[in-house]
């Protein structure tokens, strides 16, 4: 809608200019009746007097580099009028140009520190990227203007998308009857979402906004963004095509059906629909990059095997496909049998090498920061060379994480909230995962949770379960959506302590019948939020009983600064301390490599082997930490448990645990051809040729240095399987690159030898 207090100031004296304002609401006024007449409507203003009007004619046309020339000639002509910036920025923020948009809002706001539309472009930016400060903004226009008919609007909004349909309601109440037609039928279109998330559907509203413009396809792009953040895509996707097909010229709709239509495994439709949206307007950066990551996956291998699909690059296809298919067919198995429930179709799952390359595959979503995101059936995340595992990214339970989502989303429709989804998939890496906490014990045993989370809770910070979701979408602050990715699995892991693993079965039921988070815990556990909230806050002190998260971030400061000084003896007793303190530290704050190395310089390899293999069981995965302590087992490590503290250590290591030590260090670390090699090699050692054949067919498709040396260790291999003609044809590829190699001379013998006995 054109800002009529800008238009006011910015004519022109003459009565020509004077008349053009009018000229581009009756514009504005033809969009109901027909975008064709609209459209030349604009076109004859595109040369008018005032700026502002050749601004306003321009941006209806797409045409946004002459809008924006525009609206600096508009501001050089009233570069103290707050409105002029403001309408500025709204322009750029239409042509996804945030960074400019917001400077343009803070210039007006710095003429006009109360100036309601520059705070409304402010809050619908922070919309966007799913921020608190979005209500807050909202909230100080209407203290100035208690009738601010946009901002009650952008109130409703944000009330969606929460899920607080009751309070959407009543800020919709007035905008249902404004005057002004754009705003009534914002207003109308969210109206409609609500009715669709409550689960009237068709919505009244839609009938009566088509009956105020019968081309207003932004209703059903409206609807469509609530199914999208609540992840129904194949609804989004619905109401996306209605929306486009009432509105041919309508390209951010264009544009968002694409990524939804990827969403849904439909690549070839939502390549088309790409293309259009940019065909139409080429300013969408986010349309642009999906076409180039399209391009670039063109050659990408894709198999589907049990019902599994995997897309990965090519330079990993051969050492992480075979890893992320089994770990999904074992997810799917395991986790779906906890929650009644199997996947109709093929589970796909699309690995990214760059983890730009994956922001792009999921933009949109709130939580860019996330590691993985899952889309039904259909998952993406970053490969293992997306991030180091030394950073802390271990994407087999990453993967394992979102299969589980997929487990929750497709028992419950989609219909599943945010916070028991992942709740349900935080508990599934800590009790089923490949990285599962495994740590025996007489006593209590729980995985670690960060120290972050511990406190927030000692703090007060944990939410009630009613309002948990919004922990995820839109934070309080710093760090609250990690804290509520773990309140979420501890709530999930009280309730099956409490109940059982059903319980949690009977949640997903719950909200397949259109529950929301107090009905569903009605149902499926007999209790309200709030007796729930009572019980979990109970379960926490207990659980958290005895760690001190003080106590040990200044025990893990002083256990390394004596190891930087190399006073060893300190350095043990800290890092022992901070053990105790907060037990079971997995992630890169954790004391026991650091209590390992301190025994080991001591001189005292069996309690250093104790503290890694502890490490280990309860799921740290660093592969240098790894790597020693499968070096220290194969080299005969023994471990003998301790007294006092070391008797949370580890029972004696085992052959076994080296193996399976070296087993973890492959999945943490696939793309390392050393890994793949050396389980390799163990496997074959331990009397498991099939398992040793898949390990250096990974080890070859890594490329790695000694291509003889990736030749014999598959001629081993199948010589073990008695598979004559491969292994010949390895050998014989060794032997070519390398004709003097002993070993690869030796095993070609052999095999001639066994040709020749063969009667």
């Amino acid at each position: 809608m054109v800002a009529v207090a800008l238009l006011v100031v910015l004519l022109a004296p003459d009565a020509a200019a004077s008349s053009e304002p009018e000229a581009l609401a009756k514009c504005r006024e033809l969009e109901r009746e027909s975008r064709e007449e609209s459209a030349r409507c604009f076109t004859a203003l595109r040369n008018a007097a005032v700026p502002a009007v050749r601004a306003e004619a321009a941006w209806a046309l797409g045409d946004m580099r002459a809008a924006a020339r525009a609206f600096k000639a508009a501001i050089a002509q009233a570069p103290e009028d707050p409105a002029a910036h403001s309408r500025y920025g709204d322009m750029l923020r239409t042509a996804h140009q945030f960074a400019d948009a917001e400077a343009a809002y803070y210039q007006a706001l710095a003429i006009d520190p109360t100036h309601a539309a520059a705070k409304l472009g402010l809050a619908r930016i922070a919309q966007g990227r799913f921020e608190k400060r979005a209500e807050e903004l909202a909230r100080e226009v209407l203290e100035d203007d208690p009738g601010n008919l946009e901002a009650q609007l952008l109130l409703a909004r944000l009330a969606l998308e929460v899920g607080d349909l009751a309070r959407a309601e009543e800020e919709l109440h007035t905008p249902l009857l404004a005057e002004d037609w754009p705003l009534r039928l914002s207003a109308m279109a969210l109206a409609a979402a609500r009715d669709h998330l409550g689960g009237t559907v068709p919505s009244p509203w839609e009938e009566r906004a088509l009956a105020l413009h019968k081309g207003y396809g932004a209703l059903f792009e409206t609807v469509a963004h609530f199914y999208i953040i609540t992840r129904r895509y194949r609804q989004a996707v619905a109401m996306l095509e209605r929306a486009v097909a009432l509105d041919p010229a309508l390209w951010s709709a264009h544009a968002t059906l694409g990524m939804n239509l990827l969403r849904v495994n439909r690549f070839a439709d939502a390549r088309a629909a790409l293309v259009r949206a940019h065909n139409g307007f080429p300013y969408n950066p986010e349309v642009v990059n999906t076409l180039r990551l399209l391009d670039s996956m063109a050659e990408w291998p894709q198999r589907t095997e049990e019902g599994v699909q995997v897309r990965v690059h090519p330079d990993e296809a051969g050492a992480i496909g075979p890893y992320a298919r089994g770990l999904v067919a074992d997810a799917v198995r395991v986790v779906g049998a906890r929650y009644g429930h199997t996947p109709k179709g093929p589970v796909v799952i699309e690995l990214y090498p760059r983890h730009a390359d994956f922001a792009v595959r999921t933009s949109g979503l709130p939580g860019i920061g996330i590691l993985g995101a899952t889309f039904g059936d259909v998952v993406a995340m970053d490969s293992p060379s997306a991030r180091g595992a030394e950073e802390g990214f271990d994407w087999a339970s990453v993967l394992w994480h979102e299969v589980a989502h997929v487990i929750t989303l497709g028992a419950t429709d989609n219909l599943v909230s945010r916070w028991f989804s992942e709740g349900v998939s935080v508990l599934e890496e800590w009790q089923t995962g490949p990285s599962r906490f495994r740590v025996e014990t007489e006593g209590d045993a729980w995985p670690a949770v960060p120290a972050e989370t511990i406190d927030a809770f000692r703090a007060d910070r944990l939410p009630p379960v009613a309002t948990l979701d919004e922990g995820f979408i839109r934070p309080t602050y710093a760090g609250q959506v990690a804290v509520s990715y773990t309140q979420a699995g501890l709530l999930c892991e009280h309730i099956a302590a409490s109940r059982g693993t059903e319980a949690l079965a009977a949640i997903l039921r719950a909200y397949r019948q259109g529950a929301d988070t107090p009905q569903a815990l009605r149902t499926a556990l007999h209790v309200t939020p709030e007796q729930l909230d009572a019980e979990f806050a109970e379960y926490l002190a207990k659980r958290f009983h005895g760690i001190d998260t003080e106590a040990y971030r200044e025990a893990l400061a002083a256990a390394r600064g004596a190891a930087q000084e190399q006073d060893w003896e300190a350095a043990a007793k800290a890092a022992t301390a901070a053990a105790a303190a907060h037990p079971y530290r997995m992630d890169r704050h954790s004391p026991y490599p650091l209590l390992a190395e301190a025994h080991e310089q001591l001189g005292d390899r069996q309690r250093a082997v104790a503290a890694l293999t502890t490490y280990w069981r309860a799921g740290g995965r660093s592969p240098a930490v790894l790597t020693r302590l499968a070096d220290w087992l194969e080299a005969g490590g023994g471990v003998e448990n301790g007294d006092g503290q070391e008797g949370r250590e580890a029972a004696p290591g085992t052959a076994e645990d080296a193996l399976a030590v070296r087993r973890s260090l492959a999945l943490v670390a696939p793309l390392h051809a050393a890994n793949r090699a050396t389980l390799g090699d163990r496997l074959l050692t331990a009397g498991q040729p099939q398992a040793a054949l898949a390990e250096y067919m990974a080890h070859q498709s890594l490329a790695p240095h000694d291509a003889a040396g990736a030749h014999f260790r598959l001629a081993k291999a199948h010589f073990a399987l008695e598979q004559t003609a491969p292994a010949r044809r390895h050998v014989l590829s060794a032997l070519e690159i390398a004709p003097r190699y002993s070993d690869a001379l030796a095993l070609l013998l052999a095999l001639n030898e066994g040709a020749a006995s063969k009667p």
